[in-house]
């Protein structure tokens, strides 16, 4: 149980395994095994039910008198679940119950809500000088908010097997104007995951299909290692395919996801297509009397408060296949990511897409050393033009889809010609080990790497000028120079499991931070996990 397969790679896996010759060159042969599996499932079903019935008679009378019936939950079709009463659905309630705790020595932030010191949390966001790096240190926090609650079903049918998953967890941002614990911490819900599948079917909201999340290093602190293949949970819509009838090995699994369009400018820094609620929409034209840079034209402008216009576009969605190959000795995964539709278009005269790609190569390993069939090593590598959140690394500062030197909408033809925007090149990827010292004593290590090259237009991604506004931000991080250049992160650990649901770990990470202006900075972290599972 230590080492768990996220759900919808898990199903992907059980239709490989299950259901070899369901998608055969055959289909009157592949519709034969299928029903013969329904009815096989079923026939095992209700015997279950029967081995699990209650015996009648005098269970609880009194003087031979017939007692009251026992009405039992009849067991389920997969481990920990009961079958729903006059049905063929099998039910598993689960979850998790923890406590995370965090100390950063260096490279807090003493006022946010967070023990996420990995890639989408303070890791992209290290405080690089000054007041705000001076209050990072010695920075404690306490927090239930990675506690779930999840639902999982399955039922047979003459199609395969069908499932439906969703998870909560309490890892939602309270209300910023509240003092989130001066009386209590009401922390807000998360949907994570919730998506169905039926055969080699998945839709709704899942990790990506061009992650591989049986390959990532397993961290006490929230997000892990950088460079691992993303997004993770997001809607789409997703087909698996055994491979065994054409005689390969594993399943391959097309999707088509939910897009997004992400790009860095001047004035409205790093933003994507879709505004989320309760953001605000990116403002272009804000402008004091003067002048002002128009596409790299330097041209004369009244005051204007601007306009508040969104150019990004998505029109089409995220293509991804995966080639899954799971064996004895671990599993390989080949990932493929095409984005064929970053579109920039303002409505008035500019109007470009580009098409952002990216690809990766994942696994795990048991290399059985020493007799220690339970260690593995596992590791990622992920390399893309304008994949933006194709590789993970954190948000605000970094997974940049496209960059640009438009300051402003352009207003004429000649600014929107020098207009330049560009795809951003990135590369990644992570490696981790795992050993047991025990049957329930085991650690991990990990590393990971970023890198991204978003300062190919020099005088709009933090300018190298030697003006006193110019020093001021790239000691700031402002104006572009706090989007990431590179980040890395080292973590190991000790996990404990008194029982096997229940689990106590102790990690220390370090995290290193370098932006556009070659500024850097250093987290160094011990977290907590207290768990127990249900």
């Amino acid at each position: 149980m230590f080492k768990r397969r996220d759900p919808a790679t898990a199903a992907a896996i059980a239709f490989v395994l299950s259901a070899p010759l369901a998608f055969g060159p055959n289909p009157a042969k592949a519709d034969e095994v299928s029903d013969l599996r329904v009815n096989q499932e079923l026939l095992q079903r209700r015997l279950d039910q029967l081995a699990q019935a209650p015996v009648p008679g005098n269970l609880f009378g009194l003087g031979g008198a017939p007692g009251p019936r026992t009405v039992q939950m009849m067991g389920g079709s997969f481990p920990r679940s009961f079958l729903v009463p006059g049905t063929d659905t099998s039910i598993r309630v689960g979850g998790e119950v923890r406590a995370n705790a965090i100390y950063y020595i260096t490279g807090g932030n003493p006022n946010a809500i967070s023990t996420n010191a990995g890639q989408t949390g303070q890791l992209n966001n290290i405080p690089l000088a000054g007041a705000a790096a001076s209050k990072g240190h010695s920075i404690f926090y306490l927090t239930g908010q990675q506690s779930k609650l999840n639902f999982e079903t399955r039922t047979p049918t003459a199609w395969g097997e069908a499932r439906t998953f969703i998870e909560f967890d309490w890892a939602g941002d309270p209300a910023t104007s509240q003092r989130v614990h001066a009386i209590s911490s009401n922390l807000s819900d998360r949907l994570r995951f919730a998506y169905g599948t039926l055969g080699g079917i998945l839709f709704g909201q899942a990790n990506s299909n061009f992650g591989d999340a049986d390959a990532s290093v397993e961290t006490i602190s929230f997000s892990g290692m950088v460079g691992d293949p993303g997004p993770a949970r997001l809607p789409q819509l997703r087909y698996t395919m055994p491979l065994a009838g054409w005689g390969f090995p594993g399943a391959l699994s097309v999707s088509a996801e939910v897009p997004e369009t992400e790009i860095w400018a001047p004035g409205a820094g790093l933003f994507g297509a879709w505004t989320a609620p309760g953001g605000s929409t990116p403002v272009f034209g804000a402008t004091a009397a003067g002048t002002a840079v128009i596409g790299g034209v330097t041209v004369a402008t009244p005051a204007s408060a601007g306009v508040a216009t969104n150019p990004l576009k998505t029109p089409a969605p995220d293509l991804n296949a995966a080639w899954y190959i799971p064996q004895p000795w671990g599993h390989v995964d080949f990932g493929l990511m095409v984005r064929p539709m970053l579109q920039v278009k303002d409505g008035t005269f500019i109007d470009r897409s580009f098409t952002g790609f990216g690809a990766q190569f994942s696994g795990d390993v048991k290399p059985r050393w020493l007799g220690w069939d339970r260690d593995f090593i596992t590791w990622h590598v992920t390399a893309g033009e304008g994949i933006g959140r194709g590789l993970q690394s954190g948000s605000g500062n970094s997974m940049v889809g496209l960059v640009s030197n438009m300051a402003i909408s352009p207003s004429t033809a000649v600014s929107a010609a020098n207009t330049i925007i560009k795809p951003v090149r990135a590369y990644g990827g992570n490696v981790g080990y795992r050993h047991y010292w025990a049957p329930n004593l085991r650690s991990n290590i990990g590393l990971g790497f970023f890198h991204q090259d978003v300062n190919t237009l020099r005088g709009a991604v933090c300018s190298g000028g030697s003006s006193a506004a110019q020093v001021a931000a790239r000691n700031a991080g402002t104006a572009g120079c706090g989007l990431a250049k590179e980040l890395i992160n080292a973590a190991v650990n000790v996990i404990w499991n008194p029982i096997p649901f229940v689990d106590f770990g102790v990690e220390y990470m370090w995290g290193h931070r370098v932006t556009v202006s070659n500024a850097q900075a250093d987290e160094n972290v011990v977290l907590g996990r207290m768990r127990v599972q249900f």
